[in-house]
C-alpha cells in the first residue's frame, strides 16, 4: 500500500514538474509570438484554443452541478476567475514585449507569497508571520531582478507584478470554487472560453489583427494553447490528486527557472550577475512561504494564517 502510494505521488510529481515546464517554456512562445499580431489578440486566441481543448472533459462533468447549491455565487465566482486570468495573462503578455523573460518568469511567481495577503482581504485571515518574510526576501530579489533595466523595462517588470496579483487572486477564486463543486475541467473551460469572449471587442478596439498576422503566429498560438492552456492545465490537476499543495507550490516556482533557461537556450537573453542574485532571492523567498509551515507546527496547522 505505502509502495503504491509513494508510486502515485511520484507520478503526480513528475505531472507538476511537466506542468511548470511547459509554464515555463511558453514564455519564449508568448515572446516570439507577437511579431505579427497584438498581445491582446495573442491572449485571446490563446484561451480560445485552449477551451476547446479542455471542453470534451468538461461535458463529462455536467452531473456534478445536479446538486449544487449557491448556484448564483457559483456563477459569480467563475465570471471573476475568468476575467482575473485575462487581467494577468494579458497583463503578462505586454510586458514581455519590453522586458527580458528571466524577469518576467521569476516575477510571476511572485503570486505564490500574494495568495494570503490578499486572502487576508477578503476572506479576513491573519497572516502568518513567514509570510511577512517571504515577501520581504521577495520584495529585495524584484529590486536586484530590476535594478539595471531602463525606466520602460521596469514599467514592464511591474506590469508582472500587478499580473502575479491578479494570479493570486484567481487562485484563491479556484479554491472558493472547490467549495461548491467538484468539476475542475468545467472551471477550466469556462475561464478560457471567458478570457476569449471579455477580450473579442476589445482586441479590434485597441488592434487590428488580420488572417495573415495570426497565420504567421500559428506554431506559437498553438504551443501555447494547446500545451500551457490545455495540456499543462490538466497535469495540475492530475498532479494535485495526491500531492500536497505546499509541494505543488514549490514545484510551480521551477517555471521561473525553466522559463529562465529557455530565453538563455533558445533566445540567448542572458542574465545579469546582480539579475540571477535577484532571481534567487525571489525563488527563495517564494520557498519560505511553503517550507516554513512544513518545519513549524504553528505555522502548518493552516499552512498561510495564523488563528
Amino acid at each position: 500500500m505505502a509502495q503504491k502510494m509513494f508510486s502515485k505521488q511520484f507520478l503526480s510529481t513528475l505531472c507538476l514538474v511537466g506542468a511548470a515546464l511547459i509554464w515555463g517554456t511558453a514564455f519564449v512562445a508568448q515572446t516570439t509570438g507577437m511579431e505579427h499580431i497584438g498581445p491582446l489578440t495573442f491572449t485571446n486566441i490563446r484561451f480560445f484554443i485552449g477551451g476547446l481543448i479542455v471542453l470534451p472533459l468538461a461535458i463529462k462533468e455536467i452531473p456534478n452541478f445536479k446538486n449544487t447549491q449557491k448556484k448564483n455565487r457559483l456563477i459569480i465566482i467563475i465570471l471573476l476567475t475568468g476575467l482575473s486570468l485575462l487581467i494577468g495573462s494579458f497583463l503578462q503578455q505586454y510586458a514581455l514585449q519590453y522586458t527580458k523573460i528571466g524577469n518576467a518568469a521569476f516575477l510571476t511567481i511572485l503570486y505564490v507569497p500574494f495568495v494570503p495577503i490578499i486572502s487576508r482581504f477578503f476572506l479576513k485571515k491573519r497572516i502568518h508571520w513567514s509570510i511577512w518574510l517571504s515577501v520581504s526576501v521577495c520584495l529585495v530579489g524584484s529590486y536586484y531582478l530590476t535594478i539595471e533595466n531602463s525606466f520602460e523595462a521596469q514599467f514592464a517588470d511591474f506590469l508582472v507584478v500587478v499580473c502575479a496579483l491578479f494570479f493570486a487572486l484567481h487562485c484563491i477564486l479556484i479554491d472558493e470554487y472547490f467549495e461548491l463543486v467538484n468539476a475542475p475541467f468545467t472551471l477550466a473551460t469556462s475561464q478560457f472560453l471567458l478570457c476569449f469572449l471579455y477580450s473579442l471587442p476589445f482586441i479590434f478596439i485597441f488592434e487590428n489583427p488580420t488572417l495573415t498576422g495570426i497565420n504567421k503566429e500559428l506554431l506559437e498560438l498553438l504551443y501555447v494553447g494547446v500545451l500551457s492552456s490545455g495540456i499543462a492545465y490538466t497535469l495540475q490537476i492530475l498532479g494535485q490528486r495526491y500531492v500536497k499543495p505546499s509541494t505543488a507550490a514549490i514545484t510551480f516556482s521551477l517555471e521561473g527557472v525553466f522559463g529562465s533557461l529557455a530565453a538563455w537556450i533558445i533566445l540567448s537573453q542572458i542574465l545579469t550577475n546582480i539579475q540571477i542574485f535577484g532571481c534567487f532571492l525571489i525563488l527563495l523567498g517564494v520557498l519560505l512561504a511553503q517550507l516554513i509551515p512544513l518545519i513549524n507546527k504553528d505555522a502548518a496547522s493552516s499552512r498561510y494564517y495564523s488563528e
